[in-house]
């Protein structure tokens, strides 16, 4: 005799269904029933009744059900969620490129704009300076700059003011100088109105003269300012007559575009 059959006697069931019918909700719902014994429903089954047996299947199917419900409304669920993203990045990347495109023709018209309304007035401030170099025979060992014994160089020095060599004193200490304008070279365009504004910063008196503008004098702390207009494509140089040749500069003056 089989257990099932062993089980399913009269006697036998007359034994186990007041437990059967205690315990079948347990069986049924609880954490340890149907869903722990799932493997082994075959032997669940011989302790239920064919009612139960059929409850516990009604329960099995509708749990599927259940699952595959919930599968069918994840897999739904995840596709509305990809095509919502596509579009969005869809519609996000052609934003992009209409604002970029925008972006590009505003920055193409407000380029020519201000070509077309840039004034021709040009200011500049150009400095007097002199750069000067310190050296000792003697070296200097200690101090904010040390440096080693240097000899005094045998150098001829152009005549003009402009470079001077200072011999060494009783301590070995010689200078080197260079007077200079800063900036020594301006750029404008033919028919711009250039304004030029001498500041005299290094150096007690200078004499400056500007090509087609004339001659003035200047001394430290002074400011002179010229005006002329650039009519004519070339060079226009100005100049220190006393600190010749290095104290030269130079406004190139470029033919019209457009």
């Amino acid at each position: 005799m089989s257990l099932y059959d062993y089980v399913s006697t009269p006697t036998t069931l007359a034994l186990i269904n007041p437990l059967l019918n205690k315990y079948k909700n347990w069986l049924l719902n609880s954490k340890f029933g149907i869903q722990r014994w799932n493997p082994h429903v075959e032997f669940v089954s011989l302790f239920i009744t064919q009612t139960d047996k059929s409850e516990l299947m009604d329960k099995m199917n509708n749990k599927k059900t259940t699952i595959m419900k919930k599968h069918s409304i994840i897999i739904a669920a995840a596709t509305i969620i990809t095509i919502v993203s596509s579009t969005i990045v869809v519609l996000g990347m052609q934003s992009i490129i209409l604002q970029t495109a925008l972006g590009q023709s505003n920055s193409s018209n407000v380029g020519s704009a201000t070509n077309t309304t840039q004034s021709n007035n040009k200011d500049f401030w150009i400095k007097t300076v002199h750069l000067d170099g310190f050296a000792n025979l003697k070296g200097i060992p200690t101090g904010p700059d040390p440096a080693p014994p240097e000899k005094f160089p045998n150098s001829t020095i152009p005549a003009g003011g402009g470079v001077k060599l200072t011999p060494p004193d009783k301590t070995g200490a010689w200078k080197f100088r260079v007077f200079t304008f800063e900036p020594s070279q301006i750029v404008v365009n033919q028919d711009d109105k250039v304004t030029l504004h001498f500041a005299d910063v290094q150096g007690a008196h200078y004499t400056i003269t500007v090509d087609g503008v004339g001659t003035f004098p200047m001394s430290r702390g002074q400011i002179h300012t010229i005006s002329f207009p650039a009519d004519k494509v070339g060079i226009i140089k100005y100049w220190s007559p006393d600190h010749m040749p290095s104290m030269v500069g130079q406004i190139v003056v470029l033919s019209k575009t457009g």
